[in-house]
């Protein structure tokens, strides 16, 4: 049967048992969603709520199903099961959209025939996760991490293994253990959340690899060395003679003794000359006229001077 033929096989399966609610619908991921986009696609596959009919709804209304509203969901060929919330109701009718590991753990294909039941589940008192990888690790605040990712699922099962997302990783958790019930309920109550060893974590046991330190050698006691002198060493010539150490410094001016070694250098002492002469120092003077001065011998000078007749000269 087709996907768009579910609507009868559905309406005929959906029924009610004593004040409980029971179907049958065709399962299929949100990605066959006929209006499918990707932020629904997230919701969905990291969380644990689904897509049912707008034809449930009615009937759970008629029921007076209590709030918030749960299910389990089961594959009736394998007997497997697990519990869920509710997203939307705005599946097509005889159909329903599951998250990606929720379709895994309960082993279904694409328009496998699941049974779901409406579920009273208690509240969660404590919860315990088993990460499955070691990337877990990583995470800087992983309480924080999972009590946001966790507002995405209404109820959580023994044996789960979820999925969540975060900074663009899919990170695995098992749901190992869950009080006061195999299911409980998360929604508008304070869980103890705890956390098991990642998936292939070994804790190195510190005292069963710790190595006793080998016995420290002993070393032969050296003959204190030479204290060092600065300028000790002998350099080189130009001209191929050996250049004395710094320490003989009259050496090549002749002052040793005979056999190559240098003696003390003598300082002569200071002579007093008492024939000196003190010089004497001359300074260089401009002839400078105050500037009122000078002015005043250039009018003079002018006035002296004769006077220039025009056209006095003669010709030739």
């Amino acid at each position: 049967m087709d996907r768009g033929g579910g609507f009868l096989e559905g309406f005929m399966h959906g029924h009610m048992m004593g004040g409980r609610f029971s179907a049958q619908l065709r399962a299929y991921t949100i990605t066959l969603f006929p209006n499918f986009d990707s932020q629904k696609c997230h919701e969905i596959n990291y969380g644990g709520k689904i897509l049912l009919p707008n034809s449930v709804l009615d009937q759970l209304v008629r029921l007076n199903i209590q709030y918030p509203m749960l299910f389990k969901i089961t594959n009736p060929e394998l007997s497997t099961f697990t519990h869920c919330g509710v997203l939307e109701f705005s599946a097509q009718e005889g159909q329903c959209f599951l998250p990606e590991w929720m379709m895994y753990q309960l082993c279904l294909a694409e328009g496998s025939m699941i049974r779901i039941e409406s579920a009273n589940l208690p509240k969660a008192k404590d919860v315990k996760l088993k990460p499955q990888s070691t990337d877990f690790l990583a995470i800087s605040n992983p309480r924080a991490v999972l009590e946001v990712e966790l507002r995405k699922f209404a109820c959580l099962s023994k044996d789960d293994m979820i999925s969540v997302q975060y900074a663009d990783q899919i990170l695995r958790f098992l749901v190992t253990e869950v009080k006061p019930a195999a299911a409980v309920c998360i929604i508008e109550c304070d869980v103890n959340l705890e956390f098991d060893a990642p998936e292939g974590y070994q804790e190195t046991d510190t005292r069963s690899t710790a190595v006793k330190p080998a016995a420290p050698s002993i070393t032969p006691i050296e003959p204190p060395k030479q204290a060092f002198q600065a300028f000790s060493g002998s350099g080189l010539r130009l001209d191929g003679r050996k250049k004395p150490s710094s320490n003989s410094v009259c050496s090549e001016s002749g002052v040793g003794t005979s056999n190559g070694t240098a003696e003390e250098p003598v300082i002569t002492p200071v002579v007093c000359n008492e024939s000196y002469v003190p010089g004497q120092l001359s300074f260089v003077r401009y002839d400078y006229k105050n500037r009122v001065e000078l002015e005043k011998e250039m009018r003079e000078k002018a006035k002296a001077a004769p006077k220039m007749s025009a056209f006095e000269g003669t010709s030739k």
